[in-house]
């Protein structure tokens, strides 16, 4: 399996992702910067194993995120502590969160390659529903929600569940720290 390596995630100036490629040496992972313009007027580096790993929007307000993969697995704790991405886990897509105030934070859930046309619920882990995105005829989705920073803990994670809970293809994501 790849292993993670350092991507920049381009955007226009609607926020919307426009393509990914192999960052720079002297980029640093997690920067959002305001680059030029047209396909490329933002950009941001993440660590994953390839380009899908970018969000499909990301506030344009945002200074900074943070990604994570989302691993195919049934079960972890409301921090999900035990998930990990060790380069044989099975990533089928990511969360990105960026702060958006001292109030709130926005996670870009992004799936790729899932069960065509099938709706999917997105849990902050042993909090609540935050809403539900519905992969494509390919099995591709990505959408953005909104969240109070005061309902996470100081560690927390996201689980992404298909209607109904069949088991087997729940994912869930590795953790991220407030």
């Amino acid at each position: 399996m790849a292993a993670n390596q350092p991507f920049t995630c381009w955007y226009n100036a609607h926020a919307d992702f426009t393509s990914a490629d192999s960052a720079a040496a002297d980029a640093t992972v997690g920067a959002v910067t305001k680059y030029g313009s047209g396909d490329k007027t933002y950009n941001y580096t993440i660590s994953a194993r390839d380009g899908t790993a970018c969000p499909v929007q990301l506030p344009l307000s945002s200074l900074t995120a943070v990604t994570v993969a989302l691993v195919r697995q049934d079960e972890g704790s409301c921090a999900n502590e035990n998930v990990v991405d060790n380069g044989s886990a099975i990533v089928a897509g990511s969360v990105t969160i960026a702060h958006a105030t001292e109030e709130s934070s926005t996670a870009g859930i992004r799936l790729v390659g899932l069960a065509p046309n099938t709706s999917y619920r997105i849990l902050l882990k042993c909090v609540r529903q935050l809403g539900t995105v519905r992969t494509d005829a390919d099995g591709n989705a990505g959408r953005t929600v909104d969240f109070r920073n005061s309902i996470a803990g100081d560690v927390y994670a996201f689980e992404i569940a298909p209607e109904g809970d069949q088991p087997g293809i729940k994912l869930q994501s590795l953790s991220f720290k407030k």
